[in-house]
């Protein structure tokens, strides 16, 4: 469970105005953070939250303003899956309502109108939307690579790829062509943000024939897979970041120098090859800034425009 979900909020009560002015009595001194409107949290606690914890307590805020059937969706069904993102979580919270003609804001809450396919669970007594929908209209809305990062993840959850395609092709012209083109580069062999970001960037310079998670079979067995491999190009191009080094979940009872010694043979090994002409290390630096991306594309010989 999320820590966001354990942390108490104080909502005021117009029927008890002592309370009330005493919440906005320790609001004035930095004790609590006011939330919204008449909710308060204590400020220790809130800024201990990342940013998706934080949007999973202003959805709890706003519980009490939504109407039966209403189902969160978008950003905040996304923050209760914990679909992975790129952009900061924003402060808005979103929600569904099939009997709205059209949507309404309030401060900090829109209730869009639309059908939601709630995911038949809750989230404090509130439904939100299935997964595949959640990433589907999320995906219609933000940056390509924001997409990407958004469909794989429901991809590597067991979303099917034909229920993706159904609801693409249901959800009307507006995004729809970022859409189609995230699902065509989205791939559940993508194992981490960093591979799908770097998936996207690669088809927004026009990078051909990238094939994820390739395996190099030795005479001894041993299988050495990269992240990606340009089969034309005989190019390896790996995503690197701190994380593999430092992660305990991904070191696997290893030290962070025993994992870097590992990665080195690694390399060597694909490297000596046959079939390798080139292995390319791409880091998040890289990913964020296209221009930089493209430079160390163009230096190793990896097609690009």
């Amino acid at each position: 469970m999320h820590p966001a979900n354990a942390i108490e909020i104080f909502r005021t009560n117009e029927l008890d105005r002592a309370g009330a002015r005493h919440l906005q009595r320790r609001q004035r001194t930095d004790e609590l953070v006011r939330v919204r409107h008449g909710v308060y949290v204590e400020r220790a606690p809130w800024e201990g939250l990342d940013g998706r914890g934080r949007h999973l307590v202003r959805m709890r805020a706003v519980i009490p303003l939504l109407r039966s059937g209403t189902v969160f969706a978008l950003d905040s069904a996304a923050a209760v899956f914990g679909v992975p993102r790129l952009d900061p979580w924003p402060e808005r919270v979103h929600a569904v309502d099939a009997g709205l003609a059209h949507d309404r804001h309030r401060v900090g809450l829109t209730v869009h109108a639309g059908a939601p396919e709630p995911s038949g669970k809750l989230f404090h007594g509130a439904p939100f939307t299935a997964l595949a929908q959640t990433t589907v209209e999320n995906a219609r809305r933000g940056t390509l690579a924001d997409a990407v990062v958004g469909l794989d993840h429901a991809l590597r959850s067991g979303v099917d790829r034909g229920e993706l395609q159904r609801l693409c092709a249901a959800a009307g012209p507006w995004g729809s062509a970022r859409l189609e083109q995230a699902l065509m580069i989205c791939d559940e062999r993508h194992e981490s943000v960093g591979e799908s970001f770097l998936a996207a960037r690669a088809a927004e310079l026009h990078c051909p024939d990238w094939e994820p998670q390739h395996e190099f079979h030795a005479p001894d067995g041993r299988v050495d897979r990269v992240d990606f491999w340009l089969p034309r190009q005989g190019i390896v191009v790996e995503f690197d970041g701190r994380q593999k080094y430092e992660d305990p979940g991904m070191l696997g009872g290893r030290t962070g120098a025993e994992a870097v010694w590992a990665e080195k043979q690694r390399e060597d090994r694909v490297r000596g090859r046959s079939e390798v002409n080139g292995f390319v290390r791409v880091y998040w630096e890289h990913v964020v800034a296209p221009e930089r991306l493209r430079s160390l594309f163009r230096q190793h010989g990896v097609p690009c425009r």
